[in-house]
């Protein structure tokens, strides 16, 4: 824990709200990454570990980039331990962030992990073995006796969360699981959950982290609910498509299923109906050198031109932070997502010209951290000997290829080239 913060404004009483929740517009036109630390390999890790100094330095790069939001990870696991100490760091985080025009999205629950929140799991840093965790366990979600009931359960924390922040007007939305999927017994657990929040707080915004927006159906249900409301907004991820045609034409098909789960497909009222958010993208799996190296550009024009007409309402790219990829399968394989540096400088200029929409002022440096030469995956460009695997990539719901040798050279010289050439028309910044 930093208890030295460079933040000076003080923190109001948590929990309470500048205006009610009615009279503010519908969240739409939302531009955000996936955020979590660089130094941190889970969520636990990051509130367990939270420096009030690193999150403010990494708010300034997101509003450098012209972000307006977050999603970020809460950790049910960490507040179960220290639940006050929890709070505490997320009244520091709404007020870090209000500060710099970001609301973020925060995520209570999160289910795509293949790792137990094991202790041994939660506190790993060693990367052959440091993912992110399945929250909360599997066997927590097995029976409503597991996940209810009792001091700190799953539910607790739900409840919890919903008293002390899920009507904050600093906060965009809560959303109640990432990838919960419609299997049983979790989409019983996930019900619980949403409707736990929705009881105590009738007016919060919430909405589900669901992979396709067919999956919405299944929460968006009042008679599931004992008639309470169910999502305030849609979600559904698209982080490795083909192509940017393939990506807009999954996102129009996630745009019709929104409008037709939110009762709007026929009115052609695009002011009433939910917003849409694609809450994961990464990169387009055609572009090359390399499909394991960052590669925003290839995806972000797509993004911004469906937000601008109004297909989606808001996006989030996988990740702000430059960091080896999240879960074991893709980590595997060499994935590395991300744009910045712990010390602000970009992976990739090309990149955060896309992404911002304009020629930020930033420090470019289009290499991986020395550390990661000592973590025995083959990220591209550092572990040429190593065979690119040809198989589905866990994320992606695409086919990955083989990348060539150094891929990441091609695209540092291509970066380079580049920049030389912006330099000589007199349009680079630097």
């Amino acid at each position: 824990m930093d208890d030295e913060s460079q933040f000076g404004e003080a923190s109001r009483p948590r929990g309470e709200r500048s205006q009610p929740r009615g009279e503010r517009s519908q969240p739409r036109g939302e531009r955000g990454a996936v955020y979590l630390p660089q130094k941190d390999w889970n969520a636990y890790q990051m509130w367990a570990d939270y420096r009030n100094h690193l999150v403010e330095r990494d708010l300034g790069y997101a509003a450098d980039l012209g972000l307006n939001s977050l999603r970020v990870f809460a950790s049910y696991e960490y507040w179960r331990e220290e639940g006050p100490t929890f709070f505490a760091h997320v009244e520091h985080f709404l007020t870090a962030c209000e500060a710099r025009g970001i609301r973020p999205l925060v995520v209570l629950f999160e289910a795509p992990p293949k790792s137990p929140p094991t202790e041994e799991n939660l506190h790993a840093t060693d990367p052959r073995n440091a993912f992110g965790v399945h929250s909360p366990s599997r066997s927590e979600v097995l029976q409503p006796r597991n996940w209810k009931g009792y001091a700190r359960s799953p539910i607790h924390f739900a409840r919890r969360w919903a008293q002390e922040y899920a009507e904050d007007d600093r906060l965009l939305a809560t959303e109640i699981m990432n990838e919960p999927g419609k299997v049983q017994p979790r989409r019983d657990f996930v019900l619980d959950a949403l409707r736990a929040v929705r009881q105590q707080t009738p007016d919060a915004l919430l909405t589900m982290g669901t992979k396709d927006v067919r999956f919405a159906k299944f929460y968006d249900d009042s008679d599931a609910l004992d008639g309470l409301r169910g999502l305030d907004a849609y979600q559904f991820h698209m982080n490795l498509p083909k192509n940017p045609t393939a990506a807009r034409r999954y996102a129009e098909t996630q745009r019709a299923l929104a409008d037709e789960i939110g009762g709007t497909g026929d009115t052609g009222d695009t002011e009433s109906r939910k917003p849409l958010w694609c809450t994961e993208w990464q990169r387009t799996l055609e572009e090359p050198p390399s499909r394991f190296a960052p590669n925003l550009a290839s995806l972000a024009p797509t993004m911004n031109d469906l937000r601008e007409e109004g297909t989606i309402d808001g996006d989030f790219f996988w990740s702000l932070m430059l960091r080896p990829a999240y879960l074991r399968n893709p980590r595997q394989k060499g994935r590395v997502n991300g744009l910045f540096h712990a010390d602000g400088a970009v992976y990739s200029n090309l990149d955060a010209e896309a992404v911002a929409g304009r020629s930020p002022d930033l420090p470019g440096r289009h290499s991986f951290p020395k550390s990661w030469r000592a973590h025995q995956f083959p990220y591209p460009g550092l572990s040429s000997a190593v065979k690119k695997p040809t198989d589905r990539d866990s994320k992606s719901g695409g086919i990955e290829a083989k990348s060539p040798p150094n891929a990441g050279d091609f695209r540092g010289l291509r970066e380079s080239l580049a920049e030389r050439i912006r330099r000589i028309l007199g349009s680079d910044k630097e």
